[in-house]
């Protein structure tokens, strides 16, 4: 079967002067004036720590990273109530729910709660109440035990 061959074609720039769109003002949450943007707007604010200043994910990992400490050792649902008194504002923190906590604690021991950290030197690991940390039963005991 025969093929036509195609020739190429160059597409030039005109040499006619382009019109540059003037830059526009910041816009901010406060009906729209430009000149009530602020340095630090309210949202960037909203879901900083009251006491640490640091981002949601960046305090739960400090708090899982430091959670191993005698005098530190809380359980699930006491970190969730640490992180919900922390940040106020965040409806997803204010659910106080454990198994926010063990999610975190999922992807921040395979490092990939957040970008650019890696897996951490201590995992970490869940405590009761007691400050004891909590043995996994594993599937095979229980049915040995029954």
């Amino acid at each position: 079967m025969a093929t036509a061959k195609r020739t190429l074609s160059l597409k030039t720039r005109s040499t006619a002067p382009t019109k540059k769109a003037a830059p526009r003002a910041k816009r901010s949450a406060k009906g729209g004036n430009p000149s009530a943007a602020s340095s630090k707007s309210e949202k960037t604010m909203r879901n900083r720590g009251i006491t640490s200043n640091m981002r949601i994910m960046e305090y739960q990992d400090h708090t899982l990273d430091i959670n191993y400490k005698n005098n530190r050792r809380l359980s699930d649902t006491k970190l969730a109530d640490d992180w919900a008194k922390e940040f106020p504002n965040s409806s997803c923190m204010q659910r106080r729910e454990t198994k926010i906590v063990r999610g975190v604690r999922t992807l921040y021991n395979k490092g990939r709660h957040r970008s650019g950290v890696g897996i951490p030197a201590r995992l970490s690991v869940p405590y009761d109440d007691k400050g004891q940390p909590i043995q996994k039963q594993s599937k095979k005991s229980d049915s040995k035990a029954a």
